[in-house]
């Protein structure tokens, strides 16, 4: 078909049908796009309740933390709770309230279905620190045996006989209740008492018979609520002694002090582990304190 002036016109009608095609597909994909996103789209959801594990009643103002993304959520009167468009993929939660022990979980959040979780929590128990006791030391009136007893409860050397000891053990000898009790001491025959440190002192195995035979003769220096009661002589001063000189003889441990009238007794093997105040010449034989008991 040819217009007037003699040119064809048949293509004139593609044209139009050409616009509006191109007109309608940017209309379709426009409504394409929007149509109702997915629900990966939204991320994932997260719900639950909060309840107590004795009865399962719900816990209302739970706080439900998740520690990857640090956002709390609140759990309502029923006990329940929820976060949306959460990131898939591992979480960390926790669940805590006052008067509960705190809950965790770990889960793998989806975005394909609800993640739903209940939590069970149980009452705090209630966690005391740890109590140390200690039975409680004699009450002394005596500055003697306060102080005997705090050189006792502190451990730094020395050995030590309570008052306990002595209450029951008054059936005995002093010399043989000592000996007994403080390691390195022995009763030189039955009633003296000897350090074991020395198989014999100085000279003295020159005048005494039983010490050039092997026994011990280390005398042991002894104080009696703070006085000196008895200090061996010198081993030059052993023949003296042997033929009657007074005050040189060692002390009868089986009468001359009785265990019923002790509270304590603490003995030092050398001065160098007495306390300040309670060194004595002892020869290397060792002294003994003891400290008669109040009236």
């Amino acid at each position: 078909m040819r217009d007037l002036f003699g040119r064809r016109v048949g293509s004139c009608v593609t044209r139009p049908a050409l616009a509006i095609t191109l007109a309608v597909t940017p209309l379709t994909l426009l409504a394409q796009s929007g149509s109702a996103p997915t629900r990966a789209d939204s991320g994932a959801v997260l719900r639950g309740r909060v309840v107590r594990q004795s009865d399962a009643s719900p816990v209302a103002g739970a706080d439900v933390w998740l520690a990857s993304v640090d956002r709390h959520g609140t759990t309502d009167s029923s006990g329940a709770y929820r976060f949306d468009g959460l990131h898939p993929g591992p979480a960390l939660i926790q669940v805590r309230h006052l008067g509960f022990d705190v809950a965790r979980d770990t889960l793998n959040l989806s975005a394909a279905h609800e993640n739903i979780r209940t939590y069970a929590l149980t009452l705090q128990s209630t966690k005391l620190d740890t109590v140390r006791t200690r039975a409680p030391g004699e009450k002394y009136i005596s500055p003697h045996l306060r102080a005997f007893e705090e050189r006792r409860l502190s451990g730094q050397g020395g050995h030590f006989v309570p008052d306990s000891v002595f209450r029951r053990n008054e059936g005995m000898t002093l010399a043989a209740l000592l000996a007994s009790y403080i390691p390195g001491t022995t009763a030189l025959a039955g009633k003296t008492l000897v350090s074991t440190r020395k198989a014999c002192m100085g000279l003295t195995f020159l005048h005494n018979k039983a010490c050039s035979a092997g026994a011990p003769d280390c005398y042991v220096t002894i104080y009696l609520d703070g006085a000196l009661y008895y200090t061996p002589p010198p081993a030059e001063a052993v023949g003296a002694a042997e033929n009657g000189s007074i005050g040189s003889a060692p002390p009868d441990l089986t009468r001359e002090v009785l265990v019923s009238n002790l509270a304590g007794a603490e003995y030092y093997a050398d001065g160098t582990i007495a306390p300040s105040g309670m060194h004595s010449n002892d020869q290397g034989c060792g002294t003994l304190w003891l400290w008669t008991r109040e009236r």
